[in-house]
Order: structure tokens, then C-alpha cells, then sequence
């Protein structure tokens, strides 16, 4: 005969979790879209459910409410992909900080920086636009200004361990110094609005950082 209905249940399980994760993903990508697109206040939860196929409830029970949706955005097209792992241990930034040489250590960053940009540039700045109208979305802004600064003084730290910094610089003013110029905001303004490929963003950027915080 066949097996109980829990061993039923724990054979279908795998197939559910899989469905539920594809329908969660189909969610946030509809939400970034649709953010990108039309800006954070205006779009509807209603519209985020047309765009991903789903109905309205699903999107509350799969993500949550709308600010909810926001981070999750954020914290997608920021690592890249769904994966439960930090930015800070994902390869390509542990490459970075782990670089021996400082030059080629800032031109992995602002390669890091191109990714990231290019993935969350616009629904970062929906956010930004959103943040003083809606006051979870201004809590949300502010959080990640700070988680921003911090990978910064990841970055920094990282930096001033390997090498003197130019003109006496220590690791909190470098840090202060990645976090001001290499921005979501300035990559929208100069690829989106200037036409720049994202190479040359990247090269900009790089020869930038290794110019201002490196001794000649």
C-alpha cells in the first residue's frame, strides 16, 4: 500500500516550499518594476498583485504589507538573489576586503559598486523620493544610510590595514569618503540620466577612489 498521509505531506513539502518561493519571487520582481516605474507611492499593492499574476492576498501572506515589500526589494537586488546570506560574506565583496594589493582592492570595490548600482539604483531612489511622505519608508531610508556606512567602513578598514592612506587620512574619514561618493544616486544620475555605460561608471569610480585615498 502506500505510505501514511505524513509521509505524503513530507513527500509533497519540497515541491510546496518551491512554488511558495517562486510566487515570493515573482512578487518582489514585480515590486521593483513597478517601483522603479511609477515611484514607491504610487504604486498599490493591488498593482503589484496585477503585475506578478497573483491574487491580492497572496501578496500579504508570500511578502507582507507594502513597506514590507519595499525591503525585500531592497535586500534582493542588493545581494543579487534570495539566498539568507549578508552582502558582507558574499564572494565578490569578500574578494574585495581580502585583496592584498590596495589598488586592486578599490577597483574590485567600485566593480562591486557597478553590480549592486545596476541591480538597485532606481528602486533605491524611489525610496529616497518616498522616505519623507511615508514614515516607515523614511525609517527604512535611514536604516539604510547606516547599513550603507557600514560597508563602507567595512571597505575602509579593509584599506587602511594594507596600506598609508594619502594625506593622513584614517579608516573613519575614508569610510565617510566611500559612503559620500560612491553612491546609488550618483550611478542613476550618471549612467540613467548622462548615458555613461556601466564600465565606465566602474573605471570613473575606481581611478576616482585609487587618485583620492591612495598616496602617489
Amino acid at each position: 500500500m502506500g505510505g501514511s498521509v505524513n509521509d505524503r505531506r513530507r513527500y509533497t513539502s519540497p515541491a510546496r516550499r518551491e512554488q511558495a518561493r517562486k510566487t515570493r519571487r515573482a512578487i518582489l520582481d514585480a515590486a521593483h518594476r513597478l517601483f522603479a516605474e511609477k515611484g514607491y507611492l504610487a504604486t498599490s499593492v493591488e498593482d503589484i498583485a496585477r503585475e506578478a499574476g497573483v491574487a491580492r492576498p497572496t501578496v500579504f501572506t508570500s511578502v507582507g504589507v507594502k513597506s514590507q515589500i519595499l525591503k525585500e526589494v531592497i535586500d534582493l537586488t542588493l545581494a543579487g538573489d534570495d539566498e539568507p546570506v549578508p552582502v558582507r560574506e558574499r564572494p565578490w565583496f569578500r574578494e574585495a576586503l581580502e585583496e592584498p594589493d590596495p589598488h586592486r582592492m578599490l577597483r574590485l570595490h567600485a566593480r562591486n559598486m557597478r553590480m549592486m548600482y545596476a541591480r538597485c539604483a532606481d528602486v533605491y531612489c524611489a525610496v529616497e523620493s518616498a522616505a519623507e511622505a511615508d514614515p516607515d519608508v523614511g525609517a527604512l531610508w535611514q536604516a539604510m544610510q547606516r547599513w550603507r556606512l557600514m560597508g563602507s567602513r567595512f571597505v575602509a578598514e579593509s584599506l587602511a590595514g594594507k596600506t598609508r592612506l594619502r594625506d593622513g587620512y584614517d579608516a573613519d574619514t575614508v569610510a565617510d569618503m566611500l559612503w559620500s561618493i560612491a553612491t546609488p544616486m550618483v550611478y542613476r544620475k550618471l549612467v540613467r540620466e548622462r548615458g555613461w555605460s556601466p564600465e565606465q561608471y566602474e573605471r570613473w569610480l575606481a581611478d576616482l577612489l585609487c587618485r583620492a585615498l591612495l598616496p602617489d
